[in-house]
């Protein structure tokens, strides 16, 4: 699972460094067909962020996709937003990938950006905007915290 936060700075050539640990995951998950190992992104719905994870996050949205009525608005629009505006960024040597330009207009980056681990996925966001939706995330998750049940507790009460 993506987990952490860390922050890296954009090279003078526009590339930045793909933490190690999210390298890590997307190296467990099954091999990209045409053998290049790399992320998938895409621009946030509700965010100015960028989401983005593995091969793994993908064909979930996908089978997600796939089980709306195919000829449908809803379908359409999902999928376009989905897939039209999503990138596999192959990673170089040494882990750089160069994120498109429409992506870091999108979550407002120039300079630095914070991967943020999601568990199934990750987003990627210009640093202080984080910061601001961490306080909010915190306080939202201390007011919510009572939908967090333990899987031990929810078998003790199944029984």
């Amino acid at each position: 699972m993506f987990m952490s936060t860390v922050t890296a700075k954009i090279d003078a050539k526009g590339r930045v460094s793909v933490p190690a640990a999210l390298r890590a995951v997307i190296a467990s998950q099954a091999p990209e067909p045409s053998g290049q190992t790399g992320i998938f992104v895409y621009p946030s719905f509700t965010l100015e962020s960028i989401e983005g994870g593995g091969r793994d996050l993908m064909q979930n949205l996908n089978a997600m996709v796939d089980q709306l009525d195919p000829f449908s608005e809803e379908r359409d629009a999902l999928a376009a937003s989905l897939f039209g505006d999503s990138y596999h960024l192959a990673f170089d040597a040494d882990g750089r990938v160069s994120l498109p330009e429409p992506l870091l207009h999108h979550a407002v980056i120039t300079t630095h950006m914070c991967f943020v681990g999601l568990g199934e996925k990750f987003q990627i966001w210009e640093p202080d905007r984080f910061a601001a939706f961490r306080a909010d995330a915190r306080r939202t998750a201390l007011e919510n915290r009572n939908l967090l049940r333990s899987l031990s507790a929810g078998q003790r009460e199944g029984q």
